[in-house]
């Protein structure tokens, strides 16, 4: 028995035969790209072998015209065609041999921005150049490409009045020359008109802070962009629609409206998996990203592992004049356990975020941290009162294999005795990736992080505050936080200061699938003058899951010393 919704083979055989069969129409002496294009010109070739011979005369007539024009679009006015009609068969056969002789060149350029747009670097500047130059083949298809780019620019930044005022080309076949000539009257700009919200899910105030710009701004499209999404990217709203209304007058503006709907408030979140670093690990979260009108947000975090766990929890407010900058209420639990040390952390802290110029985000903060920790055989308890700020540069919104892009990040924090620390110390952080773009489809990726403390006795810290390398995101090759200074036995026991750098060749394989290859460097280490870098090499692949890419890399280390030929290490992650 056949299943129901499958024809018969037989049926489908008696229905591909019924179909009309296209008659062979051959075009000799163009290049690929060229020939479609007349291809899709000619008439005839799109006519079946049961056409009426009649009208295969006519249109194999016509054909020689239809090529002239489809020739013309690229510069060829001086084409010559041989062509000949015959049977084949129970089918009609034509063949068109073209040579498409010499090619008009364009002889001048003159282009020119007229009215209130010809002051405004964004309209007259580089992105709207013609990508054509005086020397070059005539192709009408990008001249009008980028007149339609032009005009689509303009309206972007709200000369939604402008016009082509000129657009010419003057062709002369015999000298091989076009000139073209083309002006654009920009007309008004058009300003930003008030911004109008229809929603009940925020307070009204709190919904105008995601608005970037001021009414009587210049428009942009972009900053509509932006505000479009801030608000999804918020979690406050589910439905976002942003609707732009130019209204011509004495004083042009655009009306912006806002219709916004309730996201969903709560969610949980589980998850297992699996890194090098951590071993296998479970976690569980906890977001309530609009407990009241007023966009207060609460959120739990959670983690379970051999290494690395803990749970954490955050309130947090807003606070300030966008939408984006909070004061947060924080505590939280957490434990390491790698080979030579253990350290069990309480912290109790309180912080307040600002954007800042651009993509920046300063962030102040004051932690009370309670710590026992052992450092090889080493043991102890501190009790710290660590004020800082840090800043750190990273875009709102990245593909999941960006293909430039780049994370600064800045961070200065210490503590004394006398805001009642058990020791005293300054601590300096900073570190950034970038990613450029190397031909079609690879990258490359570079990392650096460095620690610097200033601190007299440095056996005083507690493993908090210490650096270590080695682990998936540091120096592959080597465990989790296995690299640093050692103990008269050996235990790794952190250092005073931090080097890590990696240098790493990405190329896309297929579909989601790319292959890597890497260089790591770094070592953590008590001065300057002590410092022994650690260097390992390898290679990996790469998946571009919905959830991240997920990297699994070989390291080989380099140092004779190192405890392993090679590690296998499995991160997820993204990129930034």
């Amino acid at each position: 028995m056949r299943r129901p919704g499958i024809p018969c083979p037989g049926l489908l055989v008696l229905l591909l035969l019924a179909l009309p069969v296209r008659a062979d129409v051959v075009f000799e002496g163009l290049s690929r790209t060229t020939e479609k294009v007349v291809r899709a010109t000619v008439v005839l070739a799109s006519e079946s072998c049961t056409a009426p011979d009649a009208r295969v005369r006519r249109l194999y007539r016509r054909a020689d015209t239809e090529i002239r024009q489809a020739l013309e679009v690229y510069g060829y006015y001086a084409p010559t065609i041989d062509k000949s009609l015959g049977r084949e068969g129970d089918c009609w056969q034509a063949t068109f041999t073209i040579k498409r002789g010499p090619r008009v060149k364009i002889r001048s350029l003159k282009f020119s921005i007229s009215g209130p747009g010809a002051a405004d670097e964004l309209l007259s500047g580089q992105d709207a150049q013609p990508d054509f130059a005086v020397g070059e083949g005539l192709n009408q298809r990008a001249y009008d490409a980028w007149k339609l780019s032009l005009a689509g620019l303009a309206r972007r930044l709200g000369y939604f009045d402008g016009r082509f005022s000129k657009s010419v080309i003057d062709v002369y076949p015999e000298k091989l020359a076009a000139d073209i000539r083309v002006d654009y009257d920009s007309g008004e700009r058009y300003r930003f008109g008030p911004v109008e919200f229809d929603q009940s899910v925020v307070e009204p105030e709190l919904a105008a802070r995601f608005v970037g710009f001021r009414e009587g701004d210049p428009y942009d499209a972009d900053r509509i962009n932006d505000l479009y999404t801030a608000l999804l990217v918020s979690g406050y709203f589910q439905g976002v629609e942003v609707i732009t209304t130019p209204r011509p007058g004495p004083s042009p503006d655009v009306l912006v409206t806002v219709a916004l709907t309730a996201g969903k408030s709560r969610t949980w979140t589980t998850g297992l998996g699996y890194a090098t670093d951590t071993g296998a690990k479970f976690r569980l979260d906890y977001r309530n990203q609009r407990r009241n009108d007023k966009g207060h947000q609460l959120e739990f975090n959670s983690q379970v592992s051999k290494v690395l766990g803990g749970a954490a929890i955050s309130y947090r407010l807003p606070d300030g004049k966008r939408h984006d900058e909070w004061f947060s209420i924080n505590m939280g639990y957490k434990y390491e356990n790698p080979e030579d040390s253990r350290s069990d952390e309480f912290r109790l802290g309180l912080q307040q975020s600002r954007r800042r110029r651009d993509d920046w985000r300063e962030t102040r903060f004051v932690d009370y941290i309670h710590e026992n920790f052992r450092v090889g055989e080493e043991r102890g308890t501190s009790n710290l009162i660590v004020p800082g700020i840090s800043w750190a540069e990273q875009p709102l919104l990245l593909t999941g294999r960006p293909r430039f892009g780049r994370r600064l990040n800045l961070k200065l924090s210490g503590t004394d005795e006398w805001l009642g620390s058990d020791t005293a110390f300054v601590q300096v952080e900073t570190g950034g990736k970038l990613i450029l773009p190397l031909g079609s489809n690879a990258r490359v990726l570079t990392r650096l992080e460095a620690g610097w403390t200033i601190k007299d006795d440095f056996s005083d810290l507690p493993f908090s505050v210490r650096y270590f390398a080695g682990g998936d995101g540091s120096v592959r090759g080597y465990d989790y936080k296995a690299l640093g200074p050692t103990d008269i036995d050996g235990n790794v026991i952190g250092g005073a200061n931090k080097l890590v750098g990696s240098l790493e060749f990405d190329a896309r394989i297929f579909n989601n699938w790319s292959a890597a290859v890497f260089v790591d460097s770094g070592n953590a280490f008590n001065s300057f003058s002590a410092m022994s870098l650690k260097t390992s090499v390898g290679a990996g692949i790469r998946w571009y899951s919905p959830l991240g890419p997920v990297r699994f890399d070989v390291a080989v280390p380099l140092d004779r010393d190192a405890p392993d030929s090679y590690r296998i290490h499995i991160s997820l992650g993204p990129d930034l």
